[in-house]
C-alpha cells in the first residue's frame, strides 16, 4: 500500500493524498527483465509465419494440387470405408467409386458444354428483346436536370486538367539519340499459336492427372500416411491420434455434407428454370452447384447468370420474376432447412475466421483458394484444440466461446457495457429459466469477482461491476410479475447478504429467484439487522434465514450474526448458502459450531429445499391476511422510506466501491438541520437526523456552496469529541451533490484511518457517484417536503454517531 506519512503536528492541517493505486505491487518493476522473451518469442514466431505464407505463395504450384487431391479424397474416403465394410478390397473399392465420380464428372461436363453450345447460337435472336427493354428503362434512368448540370461541370474540370497535363508533357523533350523500337507481335504463326494452346491445355491436364494419381494413392495407403504423419508431428501420440482423426472427421463430414446439399441446390434449380423456359437450364443449374463451393459470394454469382439471360429471352417481365422467386424459395429452404439438417451443427469455424480465412486463401491461391478455404480453416481449428502450441488458431479462429457465460458477464460489466449485461441476462433467461441464468452465470460470476478482488482490480472496475449488477438484477424483478405478486406478502423466507456487497447482491439474486418460484422471500444487507428500524417491518412473519456468503471461509461472521438473530428470533432457522465454500462446513460438528441448521452451496439446492418446505407446511394461521402486519400481507414503505433504502444500498456500494470502513452521505432538509446517512462497518448504520455542522468544517463549507478545490483543510480547532464510530477514520474525501441547476443538495464522503491515500482517478469516480445519487436524493428531498409521514428519530446513540461527523472529520476534501 502507497501510505503517505501521517501527520506528526496536529496543530498542523492534514492533507488527503490523491496517489498512484494502492494495488501497485513494487516488486512488478523487476518483470522489466522478463519483456525481451516475449519480445523474442513474437519476433520468432512472426517469422516463421511470414516464411510459412511465402512457401505457401511460391509452393503453389505444387502445393494446390496436392490440397485439391486431399479435399477430394475426404470426399471419396466415406464412400470407401463404405465399400470396405461390404467386405469389398480397398484396391477395387477405390477403382469403383474413383470410376463412378469420373464418369459423373465427365458427363456433366459434357452435358454443360452442350449447353453452352446451344446458349451461344441463340443469343443473337434475344438482341430485339434486350434492346426494348433497355429502351423501356431509359427514362427511368436518365439523369435530372440537376445531376445533368453537375456531370457538364464535372466534364469541363476534367477537360481542363487533361490539358493542362498535356501541356506539361509538351514540355518534355525526348533525347535527339534516343529511338523508339516498337516490336509488332501480332501476326504469330498458326504454329506458334498452336504451341501455345498446346501447352496451356497440357499443362492443365497434367495438373487434372497429377491430382487424380495423388487422390488413388491417399485413398489406397490412408492408414500408412497417417502413421507417417503421426511419427512426423511427435510429441503426445494420444493427442496427435485425436486431432487427425477428428479433423479427418469433420472435414470429411463437411465436404460430403456441401456436396450433396449443392447437388441439391442445383437439379432443382435446372428443373425450375427449364420448367420456366430460360435456355441453358442444366448449365446454370450446374453451375449455381459448382459456385455454392465458394464461401458467401457463390450463391449471389450463381443467381446472376440466369437473371440475366431470363431478362433477354422474354419481351416482358414474367420470366425474370419467375427465375428470381425460384432462386429465393430456394435459397430459403437450402439455408433454413437443408443445410441445418445436412451439416448437423458448426464446422466449429466463426463465420468472421471463414471471411477472413476465404480472402487470404483466394490471396494466395486465386479461386481455388476460395474452394479449400473452409477445410483448410477446419484442420486447423482441430490441430489448434489438441496441440498447445498451436492453442491460439482454436482461440482466434473457431466458434466455441472462449470464456464461459459467467466470465463473459463479468468481463462486460467491469468494461462498462452494462446494456450488453442486460441483454446477455434477458437472453438467457428467455432461452432457459431465470434460476438457471442465476445459478449458472450471475452467481459464479459473482464467484469469479470474489476471486479476483485483490488482483489489480480498481475502484472503477468494482464500480461498475456493482452497479450493473445491481441494475439487471432490479430490471429481472420489475419484469417478473411472479415475483412482485411474492412481494406483497409478508415474507417467511430472508435472504441476507453476509458481510460484504457481493454477499448482498448474491443474496438479491436468492430472494429474487425464490419469489419467482411462488415462495414469499426477502433479501435485506446484513447492515439491517444492525439498525432494528423499518426494514424489518415484517420481521414477525420471518421463518429461515438464508445467510449468503462468497467467502471461502466465513465461520467467523456467520457466528456473530447467528447470535444477534437469535436475540431477535430465538426460534427461527438459519442457514449457511456458501456459493463457494469447501465441502467441509457441511459436517454437522461445524454447522453446530457455527450456529445453522444446514449449510447449502447450489442455487437448485436452495430451491429444492425450500420448495419442499412450502409444499409440507401447513397453512399459515394469523388472521385473514388483510391488513398490514399480518402474516399474508406485507407493509408497504411509506414513499420517504422507500427512497431512504434505496439511497442506503447506493451508498452502502460506495464502501465497497472504495473499499473503505464508513462512507456518509448528508442530505439538507432545513435551513438547521439535516439527514445523515452512515453506512459500511460502524456500529450502528442508517439514517439520523442531526444539525448542520459548523460553516467553517470542510461539510460545512460544501453544504454552503462553496466550490470544492483541491486542497480544503479542516481546522483542528473543529476535532471535539471522539466517537467509537469514527474515532479511528480521520481520513476524509467528499463531493458535493447537485442539482440540474448547480444547488448544493448534501455532501458524499469517504472516511478511513489516518495514511489512507485515494487512488488515481478516485475523485473523479466519487464525483461521478454523487452526480449519480443527485436525482434519489432530490427525491427524497421532495418526498419529505411533500408532508410524508417523518419515521421516528433515532435513539441517543445514533444522533451521537451524526453529531461528532461535522466534529470528526479529519482531513480535507477533494
Amino acid at each position: 500500500m502507497n501510505t503517505p506519512p501521517s501527520n506528526p503536528d496536529p496543530s498542523k492541517p492534514a492533507t488527503a493524498a490523491v496517489g498512484p493505486p494502492r494495488d501497485a505491487d513494487p516488486s512488478a518493476r523487476g518483470t522489466d527483465t522478463q519483456v525481451l522473451p516475449g519480445v523474442q518469442r513474437f519476433v520468432f514466431s512472426g517469422a516463421a509465419l511470414g516464411l510459412g505464407i511465402l512457401a505457401l505463395h511460391h509452393g503453389k504450384a505444387l502445393l494446390m494440387p496436392l490440397a485439391f487431391a486431399a479435399l477430394l479424397a475426404f470426399v471419396i474416403d466415406p464412400v470407401v470405408t463404405w465399400l470396405r465394410r461390404c467386405s469389398v478390397p480397398r484396391g477395387l473399392a477405390v477403382g469403383v467409386v474413383l470410376t463412378l465420380a469420373l464418369s459423373l464428372l465427365v458427363g456433366a461436363g459434357a452435358l454443360m458444354a452442350n449447353q453452352v453450345s446451344d446458349l451461344g447460337n441463340e443469343l443473337p435472336t434475344y438482341r430485339k428483346n434486350i434492346q426494348k427493354k433497355l429502351h423501356d428503362l431509359r427514362p427511368t434512368v436518365v439523369p435530372s436536370g440537376t445531376v445533368r448540370e453537375f456531370g457538364r461541370i464535372f466534364g469541363v474540370v476534367m477537360g481542363e486538367f487533361d490539358a493542362a497535363t498535356k501541356t506539361l508533357d509538351m514540355g518534355k523533350k525526348e533525347s535527339p539519340g534516343a529511338t523508339r523500337v516498337t516490336v509488332d507481335t501480332s501476326d504469330r504463326s498458326p504454329l506458334e499459336v498452336a504451341v501455345n494452346v498446346l501447352t496451356t491445355v497440357g499443362v492443365q491436364l497434367a495438373t487434372a492427372g497429377l491430382v487424380i494419381i495423388l487422390v488413388v494413392f491417399m485413398l489406397l495407403q490412408r492408414i500408412e500416411l497417417r502413421d507417417r504423419l503421426l511419427r512426423l508431428m511427435g510429441g503426445d501420440q494420444h493427442q496427435m491420434a485425436d486431432a487427425l482423426s477428428e479433423s479427418a472427421e469433420k472435414v470429411s463430414r463437411y465436404l460430403l455434407a456441401q456436396v450433396l446439399v449443392n447437388v441439391g441446390y442445383g437439379i432443382p434449380m435446372a428443373l425450375g428454370l427449364w420448367w420456366i423456359g430460360v435456355p441453358g437450364a442444366w448449365l446454370w443449374g450446374g453451375l449455381a452447384a459448382l459456385l455454392r463451393f465458394i464461401p458467401f459470394l457463390g450463391p449471389a454469382i450463381g443467381a446472376i447468370f440466369p437473371l440475366v439471360l431470363a431478362f433477354a429471352v422474354d419481351p416482358g417481365w414474367s420470366v425474370v420474376l419467375w427465375t428470381l422467386a425460384l432462386i429465393l424459395v430456394l435459397e430459403v429452404i437450402s439455408n433454413n432447412v437443408v443445410e441445418p439438417l445436412a451439416y448437423g451443427g458448426s464446422t466449429g469455424v466463426s463465420p468472421l475466421a471463414v471471411l477472413i480465412s476465404a480472402a487470404f486463401w483466394a490471396t494466395l491461391w486465386g479461386p481455388l483458394g476460395l474452394v479449400l478455404a473452409t477445410p483448410l480453416t477446419v484442420c486447423l481449428v482441430v490441430v489448434g484444440r489438441h496441440l498447445a502450441p498451436l492453442r491460439f488458431l482454436e482461440v482466434l479462429l473457431g466458434s466455441e466461446p472462449v470464456f464461459d457465460s459467467a466470465t463473459q458477464l463479468y468481463h462486460r460489466l467491469i468494461s462498462g457495457d452494462l446494456d450488453e449485461a442486460e441483454d446477455m441476462a434477458y437472453q438467457e433467461v428467455r432461452q432457459t429459466s431465470l434460476a438457471h441464468f442465476y445459478g449458472d452465470t450471475a452467481l459464479p460470476m459473482l464467484g469469479l469477482a470474489a476471486r479476483l478482488s485483490d488482483e489489480g482490480v480498481t475502484a472503477a472496475h468494482r464500480h461498475r461491476l456493482l452497479d450493473g449488477t445491481a441494475r439487471f438484477v432490479n430490471e429481472l424483478q420489475a419484469d417478473d410479475t411472479a415475483a412482485q405478486a411474492s412481494n406483497a406478502l409478508a415474507p417467511t423466507l430472508l435472504c441476507v447478504g453476509l458481510r460484504t456487497e457481493l454477499d448482498t447482491l448474491s443474496a438479491d439474486m436468492l430472494a429474487h429467484a425464490l419469489a419467482h418460484a411462488g415462495l414469499r422471500a426477502r433479501a435485506l444487507p446484513v447492515a439491517a439487522l444492525q439498525q432494528g428500524r423499518a426494514d424489518l417491518r415484517d420481521a414477525a412473519s420471518v421463518e429461515v434465514v438464508y445467510l449468503c456468503s462468497l467467502s471461502k471461509a466465513p465461520d467467523t461472521q456467520v457466528r456473530l450474526v447467528c447470535r444477534r438473530l437469535r436475540r431477535h428470533w430465538p426460534d427461527v432457522v438459519v442457514r449457511l448458502v456458501a456459493w463457494r465454500g469447501v465441502e467441509a462446513l457441511a459436517e454437522p460438528e461445524r454447522q453446530q459450531a457455527i450456529g445453522v441448521s444446514a449449510v447449502l452451496f447450489r442455487l437448485p439446492e436452495v430451491l429444492a429445499l425450500a420448495d419442499q418446505e412450502h409444499t409440507e407446511a401447513p397453512p399459515a394461521h394469523g388472521g385473514d391476511g388483510d391488513g398490514p402486519g399480518q402474516p399474508g400481507a406485507a407493509t408497504a414503505p411509506t414513499p420517504v422510506e422507500a427512497r431512504e433504502e434505496a439511497i442506503h444500498r447506493s451508498v452502502q456500494r460506495a464502501a465497497a466501491v472504495f473499499r473503505v470502513p464508513v462512507v456518509s452521505l448528508m442530505v439538507r432538509t432545513g435551513a438547521t438541520e439535516l439527514r445523515c446517512l452512515l453506512a459500511g462497518d460502524v456500529p450502528q448504520p442508517g439514517w439520523s437526523t442531526e444539525s448542520m455542522p459548523p460553516e467553517a468544517s470542510p461539510p460545512g463549507r460544501l453544504l454552503a456552496g462553496e466550490n470544492d478545490p483541491v486542497e480544503l483543510h479542516l481546522d483542528p480547532a473543529q476535532a471535539g469529541a471522539q466517537h467509537p464510530a469514527l474515532a479511528r477514520h480521520p481520513f476524509f474525501a467528499g463531493k458535493p451533490v447537485r442539482d440540474t441547476h448547480g444547488a448544493v443538495l448534501g455532501l458524499l464522503a469517504v472516511h478511513a484511518p489516518a495514511g489512507h491515500a485515494l487512488a488515481q482517478g478516485e475523485a473523479d469516480l466519487l464525483s461521478q457517484m454523487a452526480r449519480d445519487l443527485a436525482p434519489e436524493v432530490q427525491a427524497l428531498i421532495t418526498a419529505r417536503s411533500a408532508g410524508a409521514p417523518r419515521e421516528p428519530e433515532q435513539p441517543q446513540a445514533d444522533t451521537a454517531i451524526g453529531l461528532s461527523l461535522s466534529a470528526r472529520l479529519h482531513g480535507n476534501v477533494v
